[in-house]
């Protein structure tokens, strides 16, 4: 199996690494690229997951499992999930959790399924290979077997880095300098191809040696790059080879690349989207994708296949949440397509939220807007007072009496709704008391200012932008968004960033280090750790916003600690995450508010537990019990008790005061304050700066 959170912390680092607010920009080569579209295939309705799949000429197979990984049966369908025929008709003898399956066109299935081992055993850990046959489960072998391939409807197995075929003749050992595991491999032209840790070999089909010299290995390697762990790796029945990245699909033959298209709308672009098995099938790509809770298929095709029912949802940002809902809503929906737009896609260096905002109002206006809206990001009460949204203050109700929710924060502290929040997250001054009870910026520097004087603090460059993020969002952003631009107040924050900026130079931080790049931050996502940095005193004071359970647990470190303390930020203000709405000119609202209310059921909102709290009580449990490393010395730290859970549900429960923010605005003040910490702006310039650009888009808009 992949190791699916390693490629989360991957991706953080390419993120920052590789996007800013100034760029190379789209050449005219990128800008003729054809496109190719993700379409989702509906399952069986008893099926939750697709634990492996395999085609024929005609057909899809599958091999289905339920909500905890359990058999279902197996199926096939001859028109992408509109209509299913359950091949083994009989009653299932599998009680095995299957943890990883291959499927061949008769139905005959293989399943990996870990080893019950006595509490006090000696034996190692690992998994056992089954064969399912007309529903029956028989042992294969009781040794470890690592993985399970299906190439050209041929079963092979993994055991100990080497290559095993279904007779059990060794074919070849794939260890070499990388890991035993196989992301991706296929058979063309007289060679297996092998991807392992972003990187692809070629073996000799007949000899099983590696070709560590082949020309065309070198070319592939150059179209995924470094980091490319994520590929799908397949080839035709004519020995052309296909290559998935999460961003295009590149198709090549006779060792020479035929064409490159770009994947777009695509929930594979998610970061937390794993690419497990592909292949080829009547003109497209068929792709199974996991997001550790459910693997999905989807049909990657030159076009839309649009049908009875559609869904356009859209997002300004990338946002792994709503990938989460779209797979889980479409897989379940036969009659409907669900297509997702990104306003701006995390390779697009162009696009301001100016620029997508706008774009994304012509289509509103012209009556071709999307129906569901994430809102997150957007000027929403422009959208509002414009007539864009639909009022959902009945669908707000029907929500609070489906689901067990934190009612505050489903509110929003209002009567009528035109967005509902999925998930919230809270801010925290933490340091001494009079630092966690400051209540203004002006306050905030001056208790900065007392603490460089008094020592040299240890600011780290996460708790810096964080600093700057929280500050703007909680203490600046209303008042610039109502219009209302208190001069010294904007003055009073960039003197703040300045002070901040000074103390980094004296600690010796390089420049480069902190960078104060937003774009690069849109959507990333990371385990906070400045509280946790406070209470170990490598850090004197943070004020950052508490992201899911790893949150919750080190600010229980700091109530365990007498010298420090923390305060949610003035009125217990909050800030409403994944904020859906519904287009007032949509075509087919109830599928949008249909969405909507799938979106805050218990499974989605346990599907992601990085960011953001869910206003689902009952998916409080997941997020409570997930395990929170602190990567700066590499520690785990203790899950809470059952006391210290329901202290910070009640924690939840008493916010009061919403914080939304438009992009737009927020990038205005980012930029300058890039600016500041280049050096090429004073303190003076960037307020001026601030007032007038706010002003203009105010105009503008």
């Amino acid at each position: 199996m992949k190791n699916k959170l390693l490629s989360i912390g991957l991706s953080v680092i390419l993120a920052i690494c590789s996007v800013g607010i100034t760029g190379c920009g789209k050449t005219k080569k990128d800008e003729k690229i054809s496109k190719v579209y993700e379409n989702y295939v509906a399952l069986p309705n008893e099926i939750s997951s697709v634990a492996a799949f395999t085609t024929d000429k005609d057909n899809i197979y599958i091999l289905g499992t339920d909500a905890d990984k359990k058999y279902v049966g197996i199926y096939k369908t001859s028109d992408l999930g509109s209509n299913w025929e359950k091949i083994d008709k009989g009653n299932a003898q599998v009680s095995s959790r299957i943890d990883e399956a291959v499927i061949k066109p008769n139905g005959e299935s293989y399943i990996l399924t870990e080893k019950d081992l006595e509490d006090d055993s000696d034996e190692e850990s690992g998994k056992i290979l089954n064969k399912i046959i007309e529903g029956k489960e028989q042992l294969v072998t009781d040794k470890s077997v690592d993985q399970l391939k299906n190439i050209d409807n041929k079963v092979f197995f993994m055991e100990d880095g080497n290559l095993i075929s279904e007779d059990g003749k060794k074919i070849l050992n794939a260890e070499g300098d990388f890991s035993g595991n196989i992301d991706a491999v296929t058979i063309a032209n007289g060679k297996f191809y092998i991807a392992q840790e972003g990187s692809i070999r070629a073996f000799n089909e007949k000899t099983h040696k590696e070709e560590t010299d082949n020309k065309f290995v070198k070319k592939l390697n150059k179209v995924i790059g470094d980091g490319g762990v994520n590929i799908g790796l397949t080839s035709d029945a004519n020995g052309k080879i296909k290559l998935l990245t999460q961003s295009s699909v590149y198709n090549f033959s006779q060792s020479k690349m035929e064409s490159k298209k770009k994947l777009v709308g695509a929930t594979i672009n998610s970061r937390t989207t794993m690419i497990e098995d592909s292949k080829p099938f009547e003109d497209g790509l068929l792709v199974q994708t996991s997001n550790e809770k459910t693997d999905k298929l989807v049909y990657i095709s030159n076009k839309k296949i649009m049908k009875k029912n559609n869904i356009k949802v859209y997002s300004l940002y990338q946002n792994m949440y709503l990938n989460n809902v779209v797979r889980e809503y479409a897989s379940k929906n036969p009659g409907t397509s669900v297509e997702l737009e990104i306003g701006i896609t995390e390779d697009d260096e162009n696009t301001t939220p100016s620029d997508a905002i706008k774009k994304l109002n012509t289509e509103l206006l012209s009556g071709n807007g999307p129906d569901v809206i994430l809102v997150d990001g957007l000027p929403v009460k422009k959208m509002k007072k414009n007539g864009t949204l639909e009022d959902l203050t009945n669908l707000k109700s029907e929500i609070e009496s489906k689901y067990k929710v934190f009612n505050n924060i489903v509110d929003e502290d209002s009567k009528e709704a035109y967005e509902i929040p999925t998930h919230f997250s809270f801010a925290v001054q933490a340091g001494s008391e009079k630092f966690s009870k400051a209540d203004s910026i002006n306050k905030i520097y001056n208790q900065f200012d007392k603490m460089s004087k008094k020592s040299k603090p240890a600011y780290i460059t996460k708790t810096y932008c964080e600093i700057m993020k929280q500050v703007y969002k909680y203490y600046l952003s209303s008042n610039i968004e109502n219009g209302n631009l208190k001069e010294s107040e904007i003055h009073d924050y960039f003197k703040l960033a300045n002070k901040l900026i000074n103390i980094k130079k004296k600690t010796g931080a390089e420049d480069g280090e902190l960078t104060f790049d937003m774009r690069a931050m849109k959507g990333t996502v990371y385990q906070e750790t400045g509280c946790y940095k406070v209470n170990k005193g490598k850090v004197q004071a943070s004020i950052e916003a508490i992201v899911a359970s790893g949150g919750a647990v080190e600010l229980q470190k700091l109530d365990e600690n007498s010298k420090f303390t923390y305060n949610v930020i003035e009125e217990n203000k909050y800030m409403p995450l994944y904020r859906m709405a519904v287009n007032k000119k949509s075509k087919n609202k109830k599928g949008a508010k249909d969405f909507i209310i799938e979106a805050i059921n218990k499974t989605n909102q346990e599907s992601d537990t990085l960011e953001g709290f869910p206003v689902n009580l009952d998916a409080l449990d997941t997020y409570y019990s997930a395990s929170t490393y602190v990567y700066d010395g590499e520690e785990q730290l203790p899950p809470l008790t059952t006391e210290q859970q329901a202290k910070y549900t009640e924690v939840m429960k008493n916010l009061k005061k919403p914080v939304t923010v438009d992009s737009s605005m927020e990038d205005i003040v980012y930029e300058q304050v890039n600016q500041l910490n280049a050096g090429k702006v004073t303190i003076d310039e960037a307020t001026k700066n601030v007032m007038q650009k706010v002003k203009l888009y105010q105009k503008e808009s």
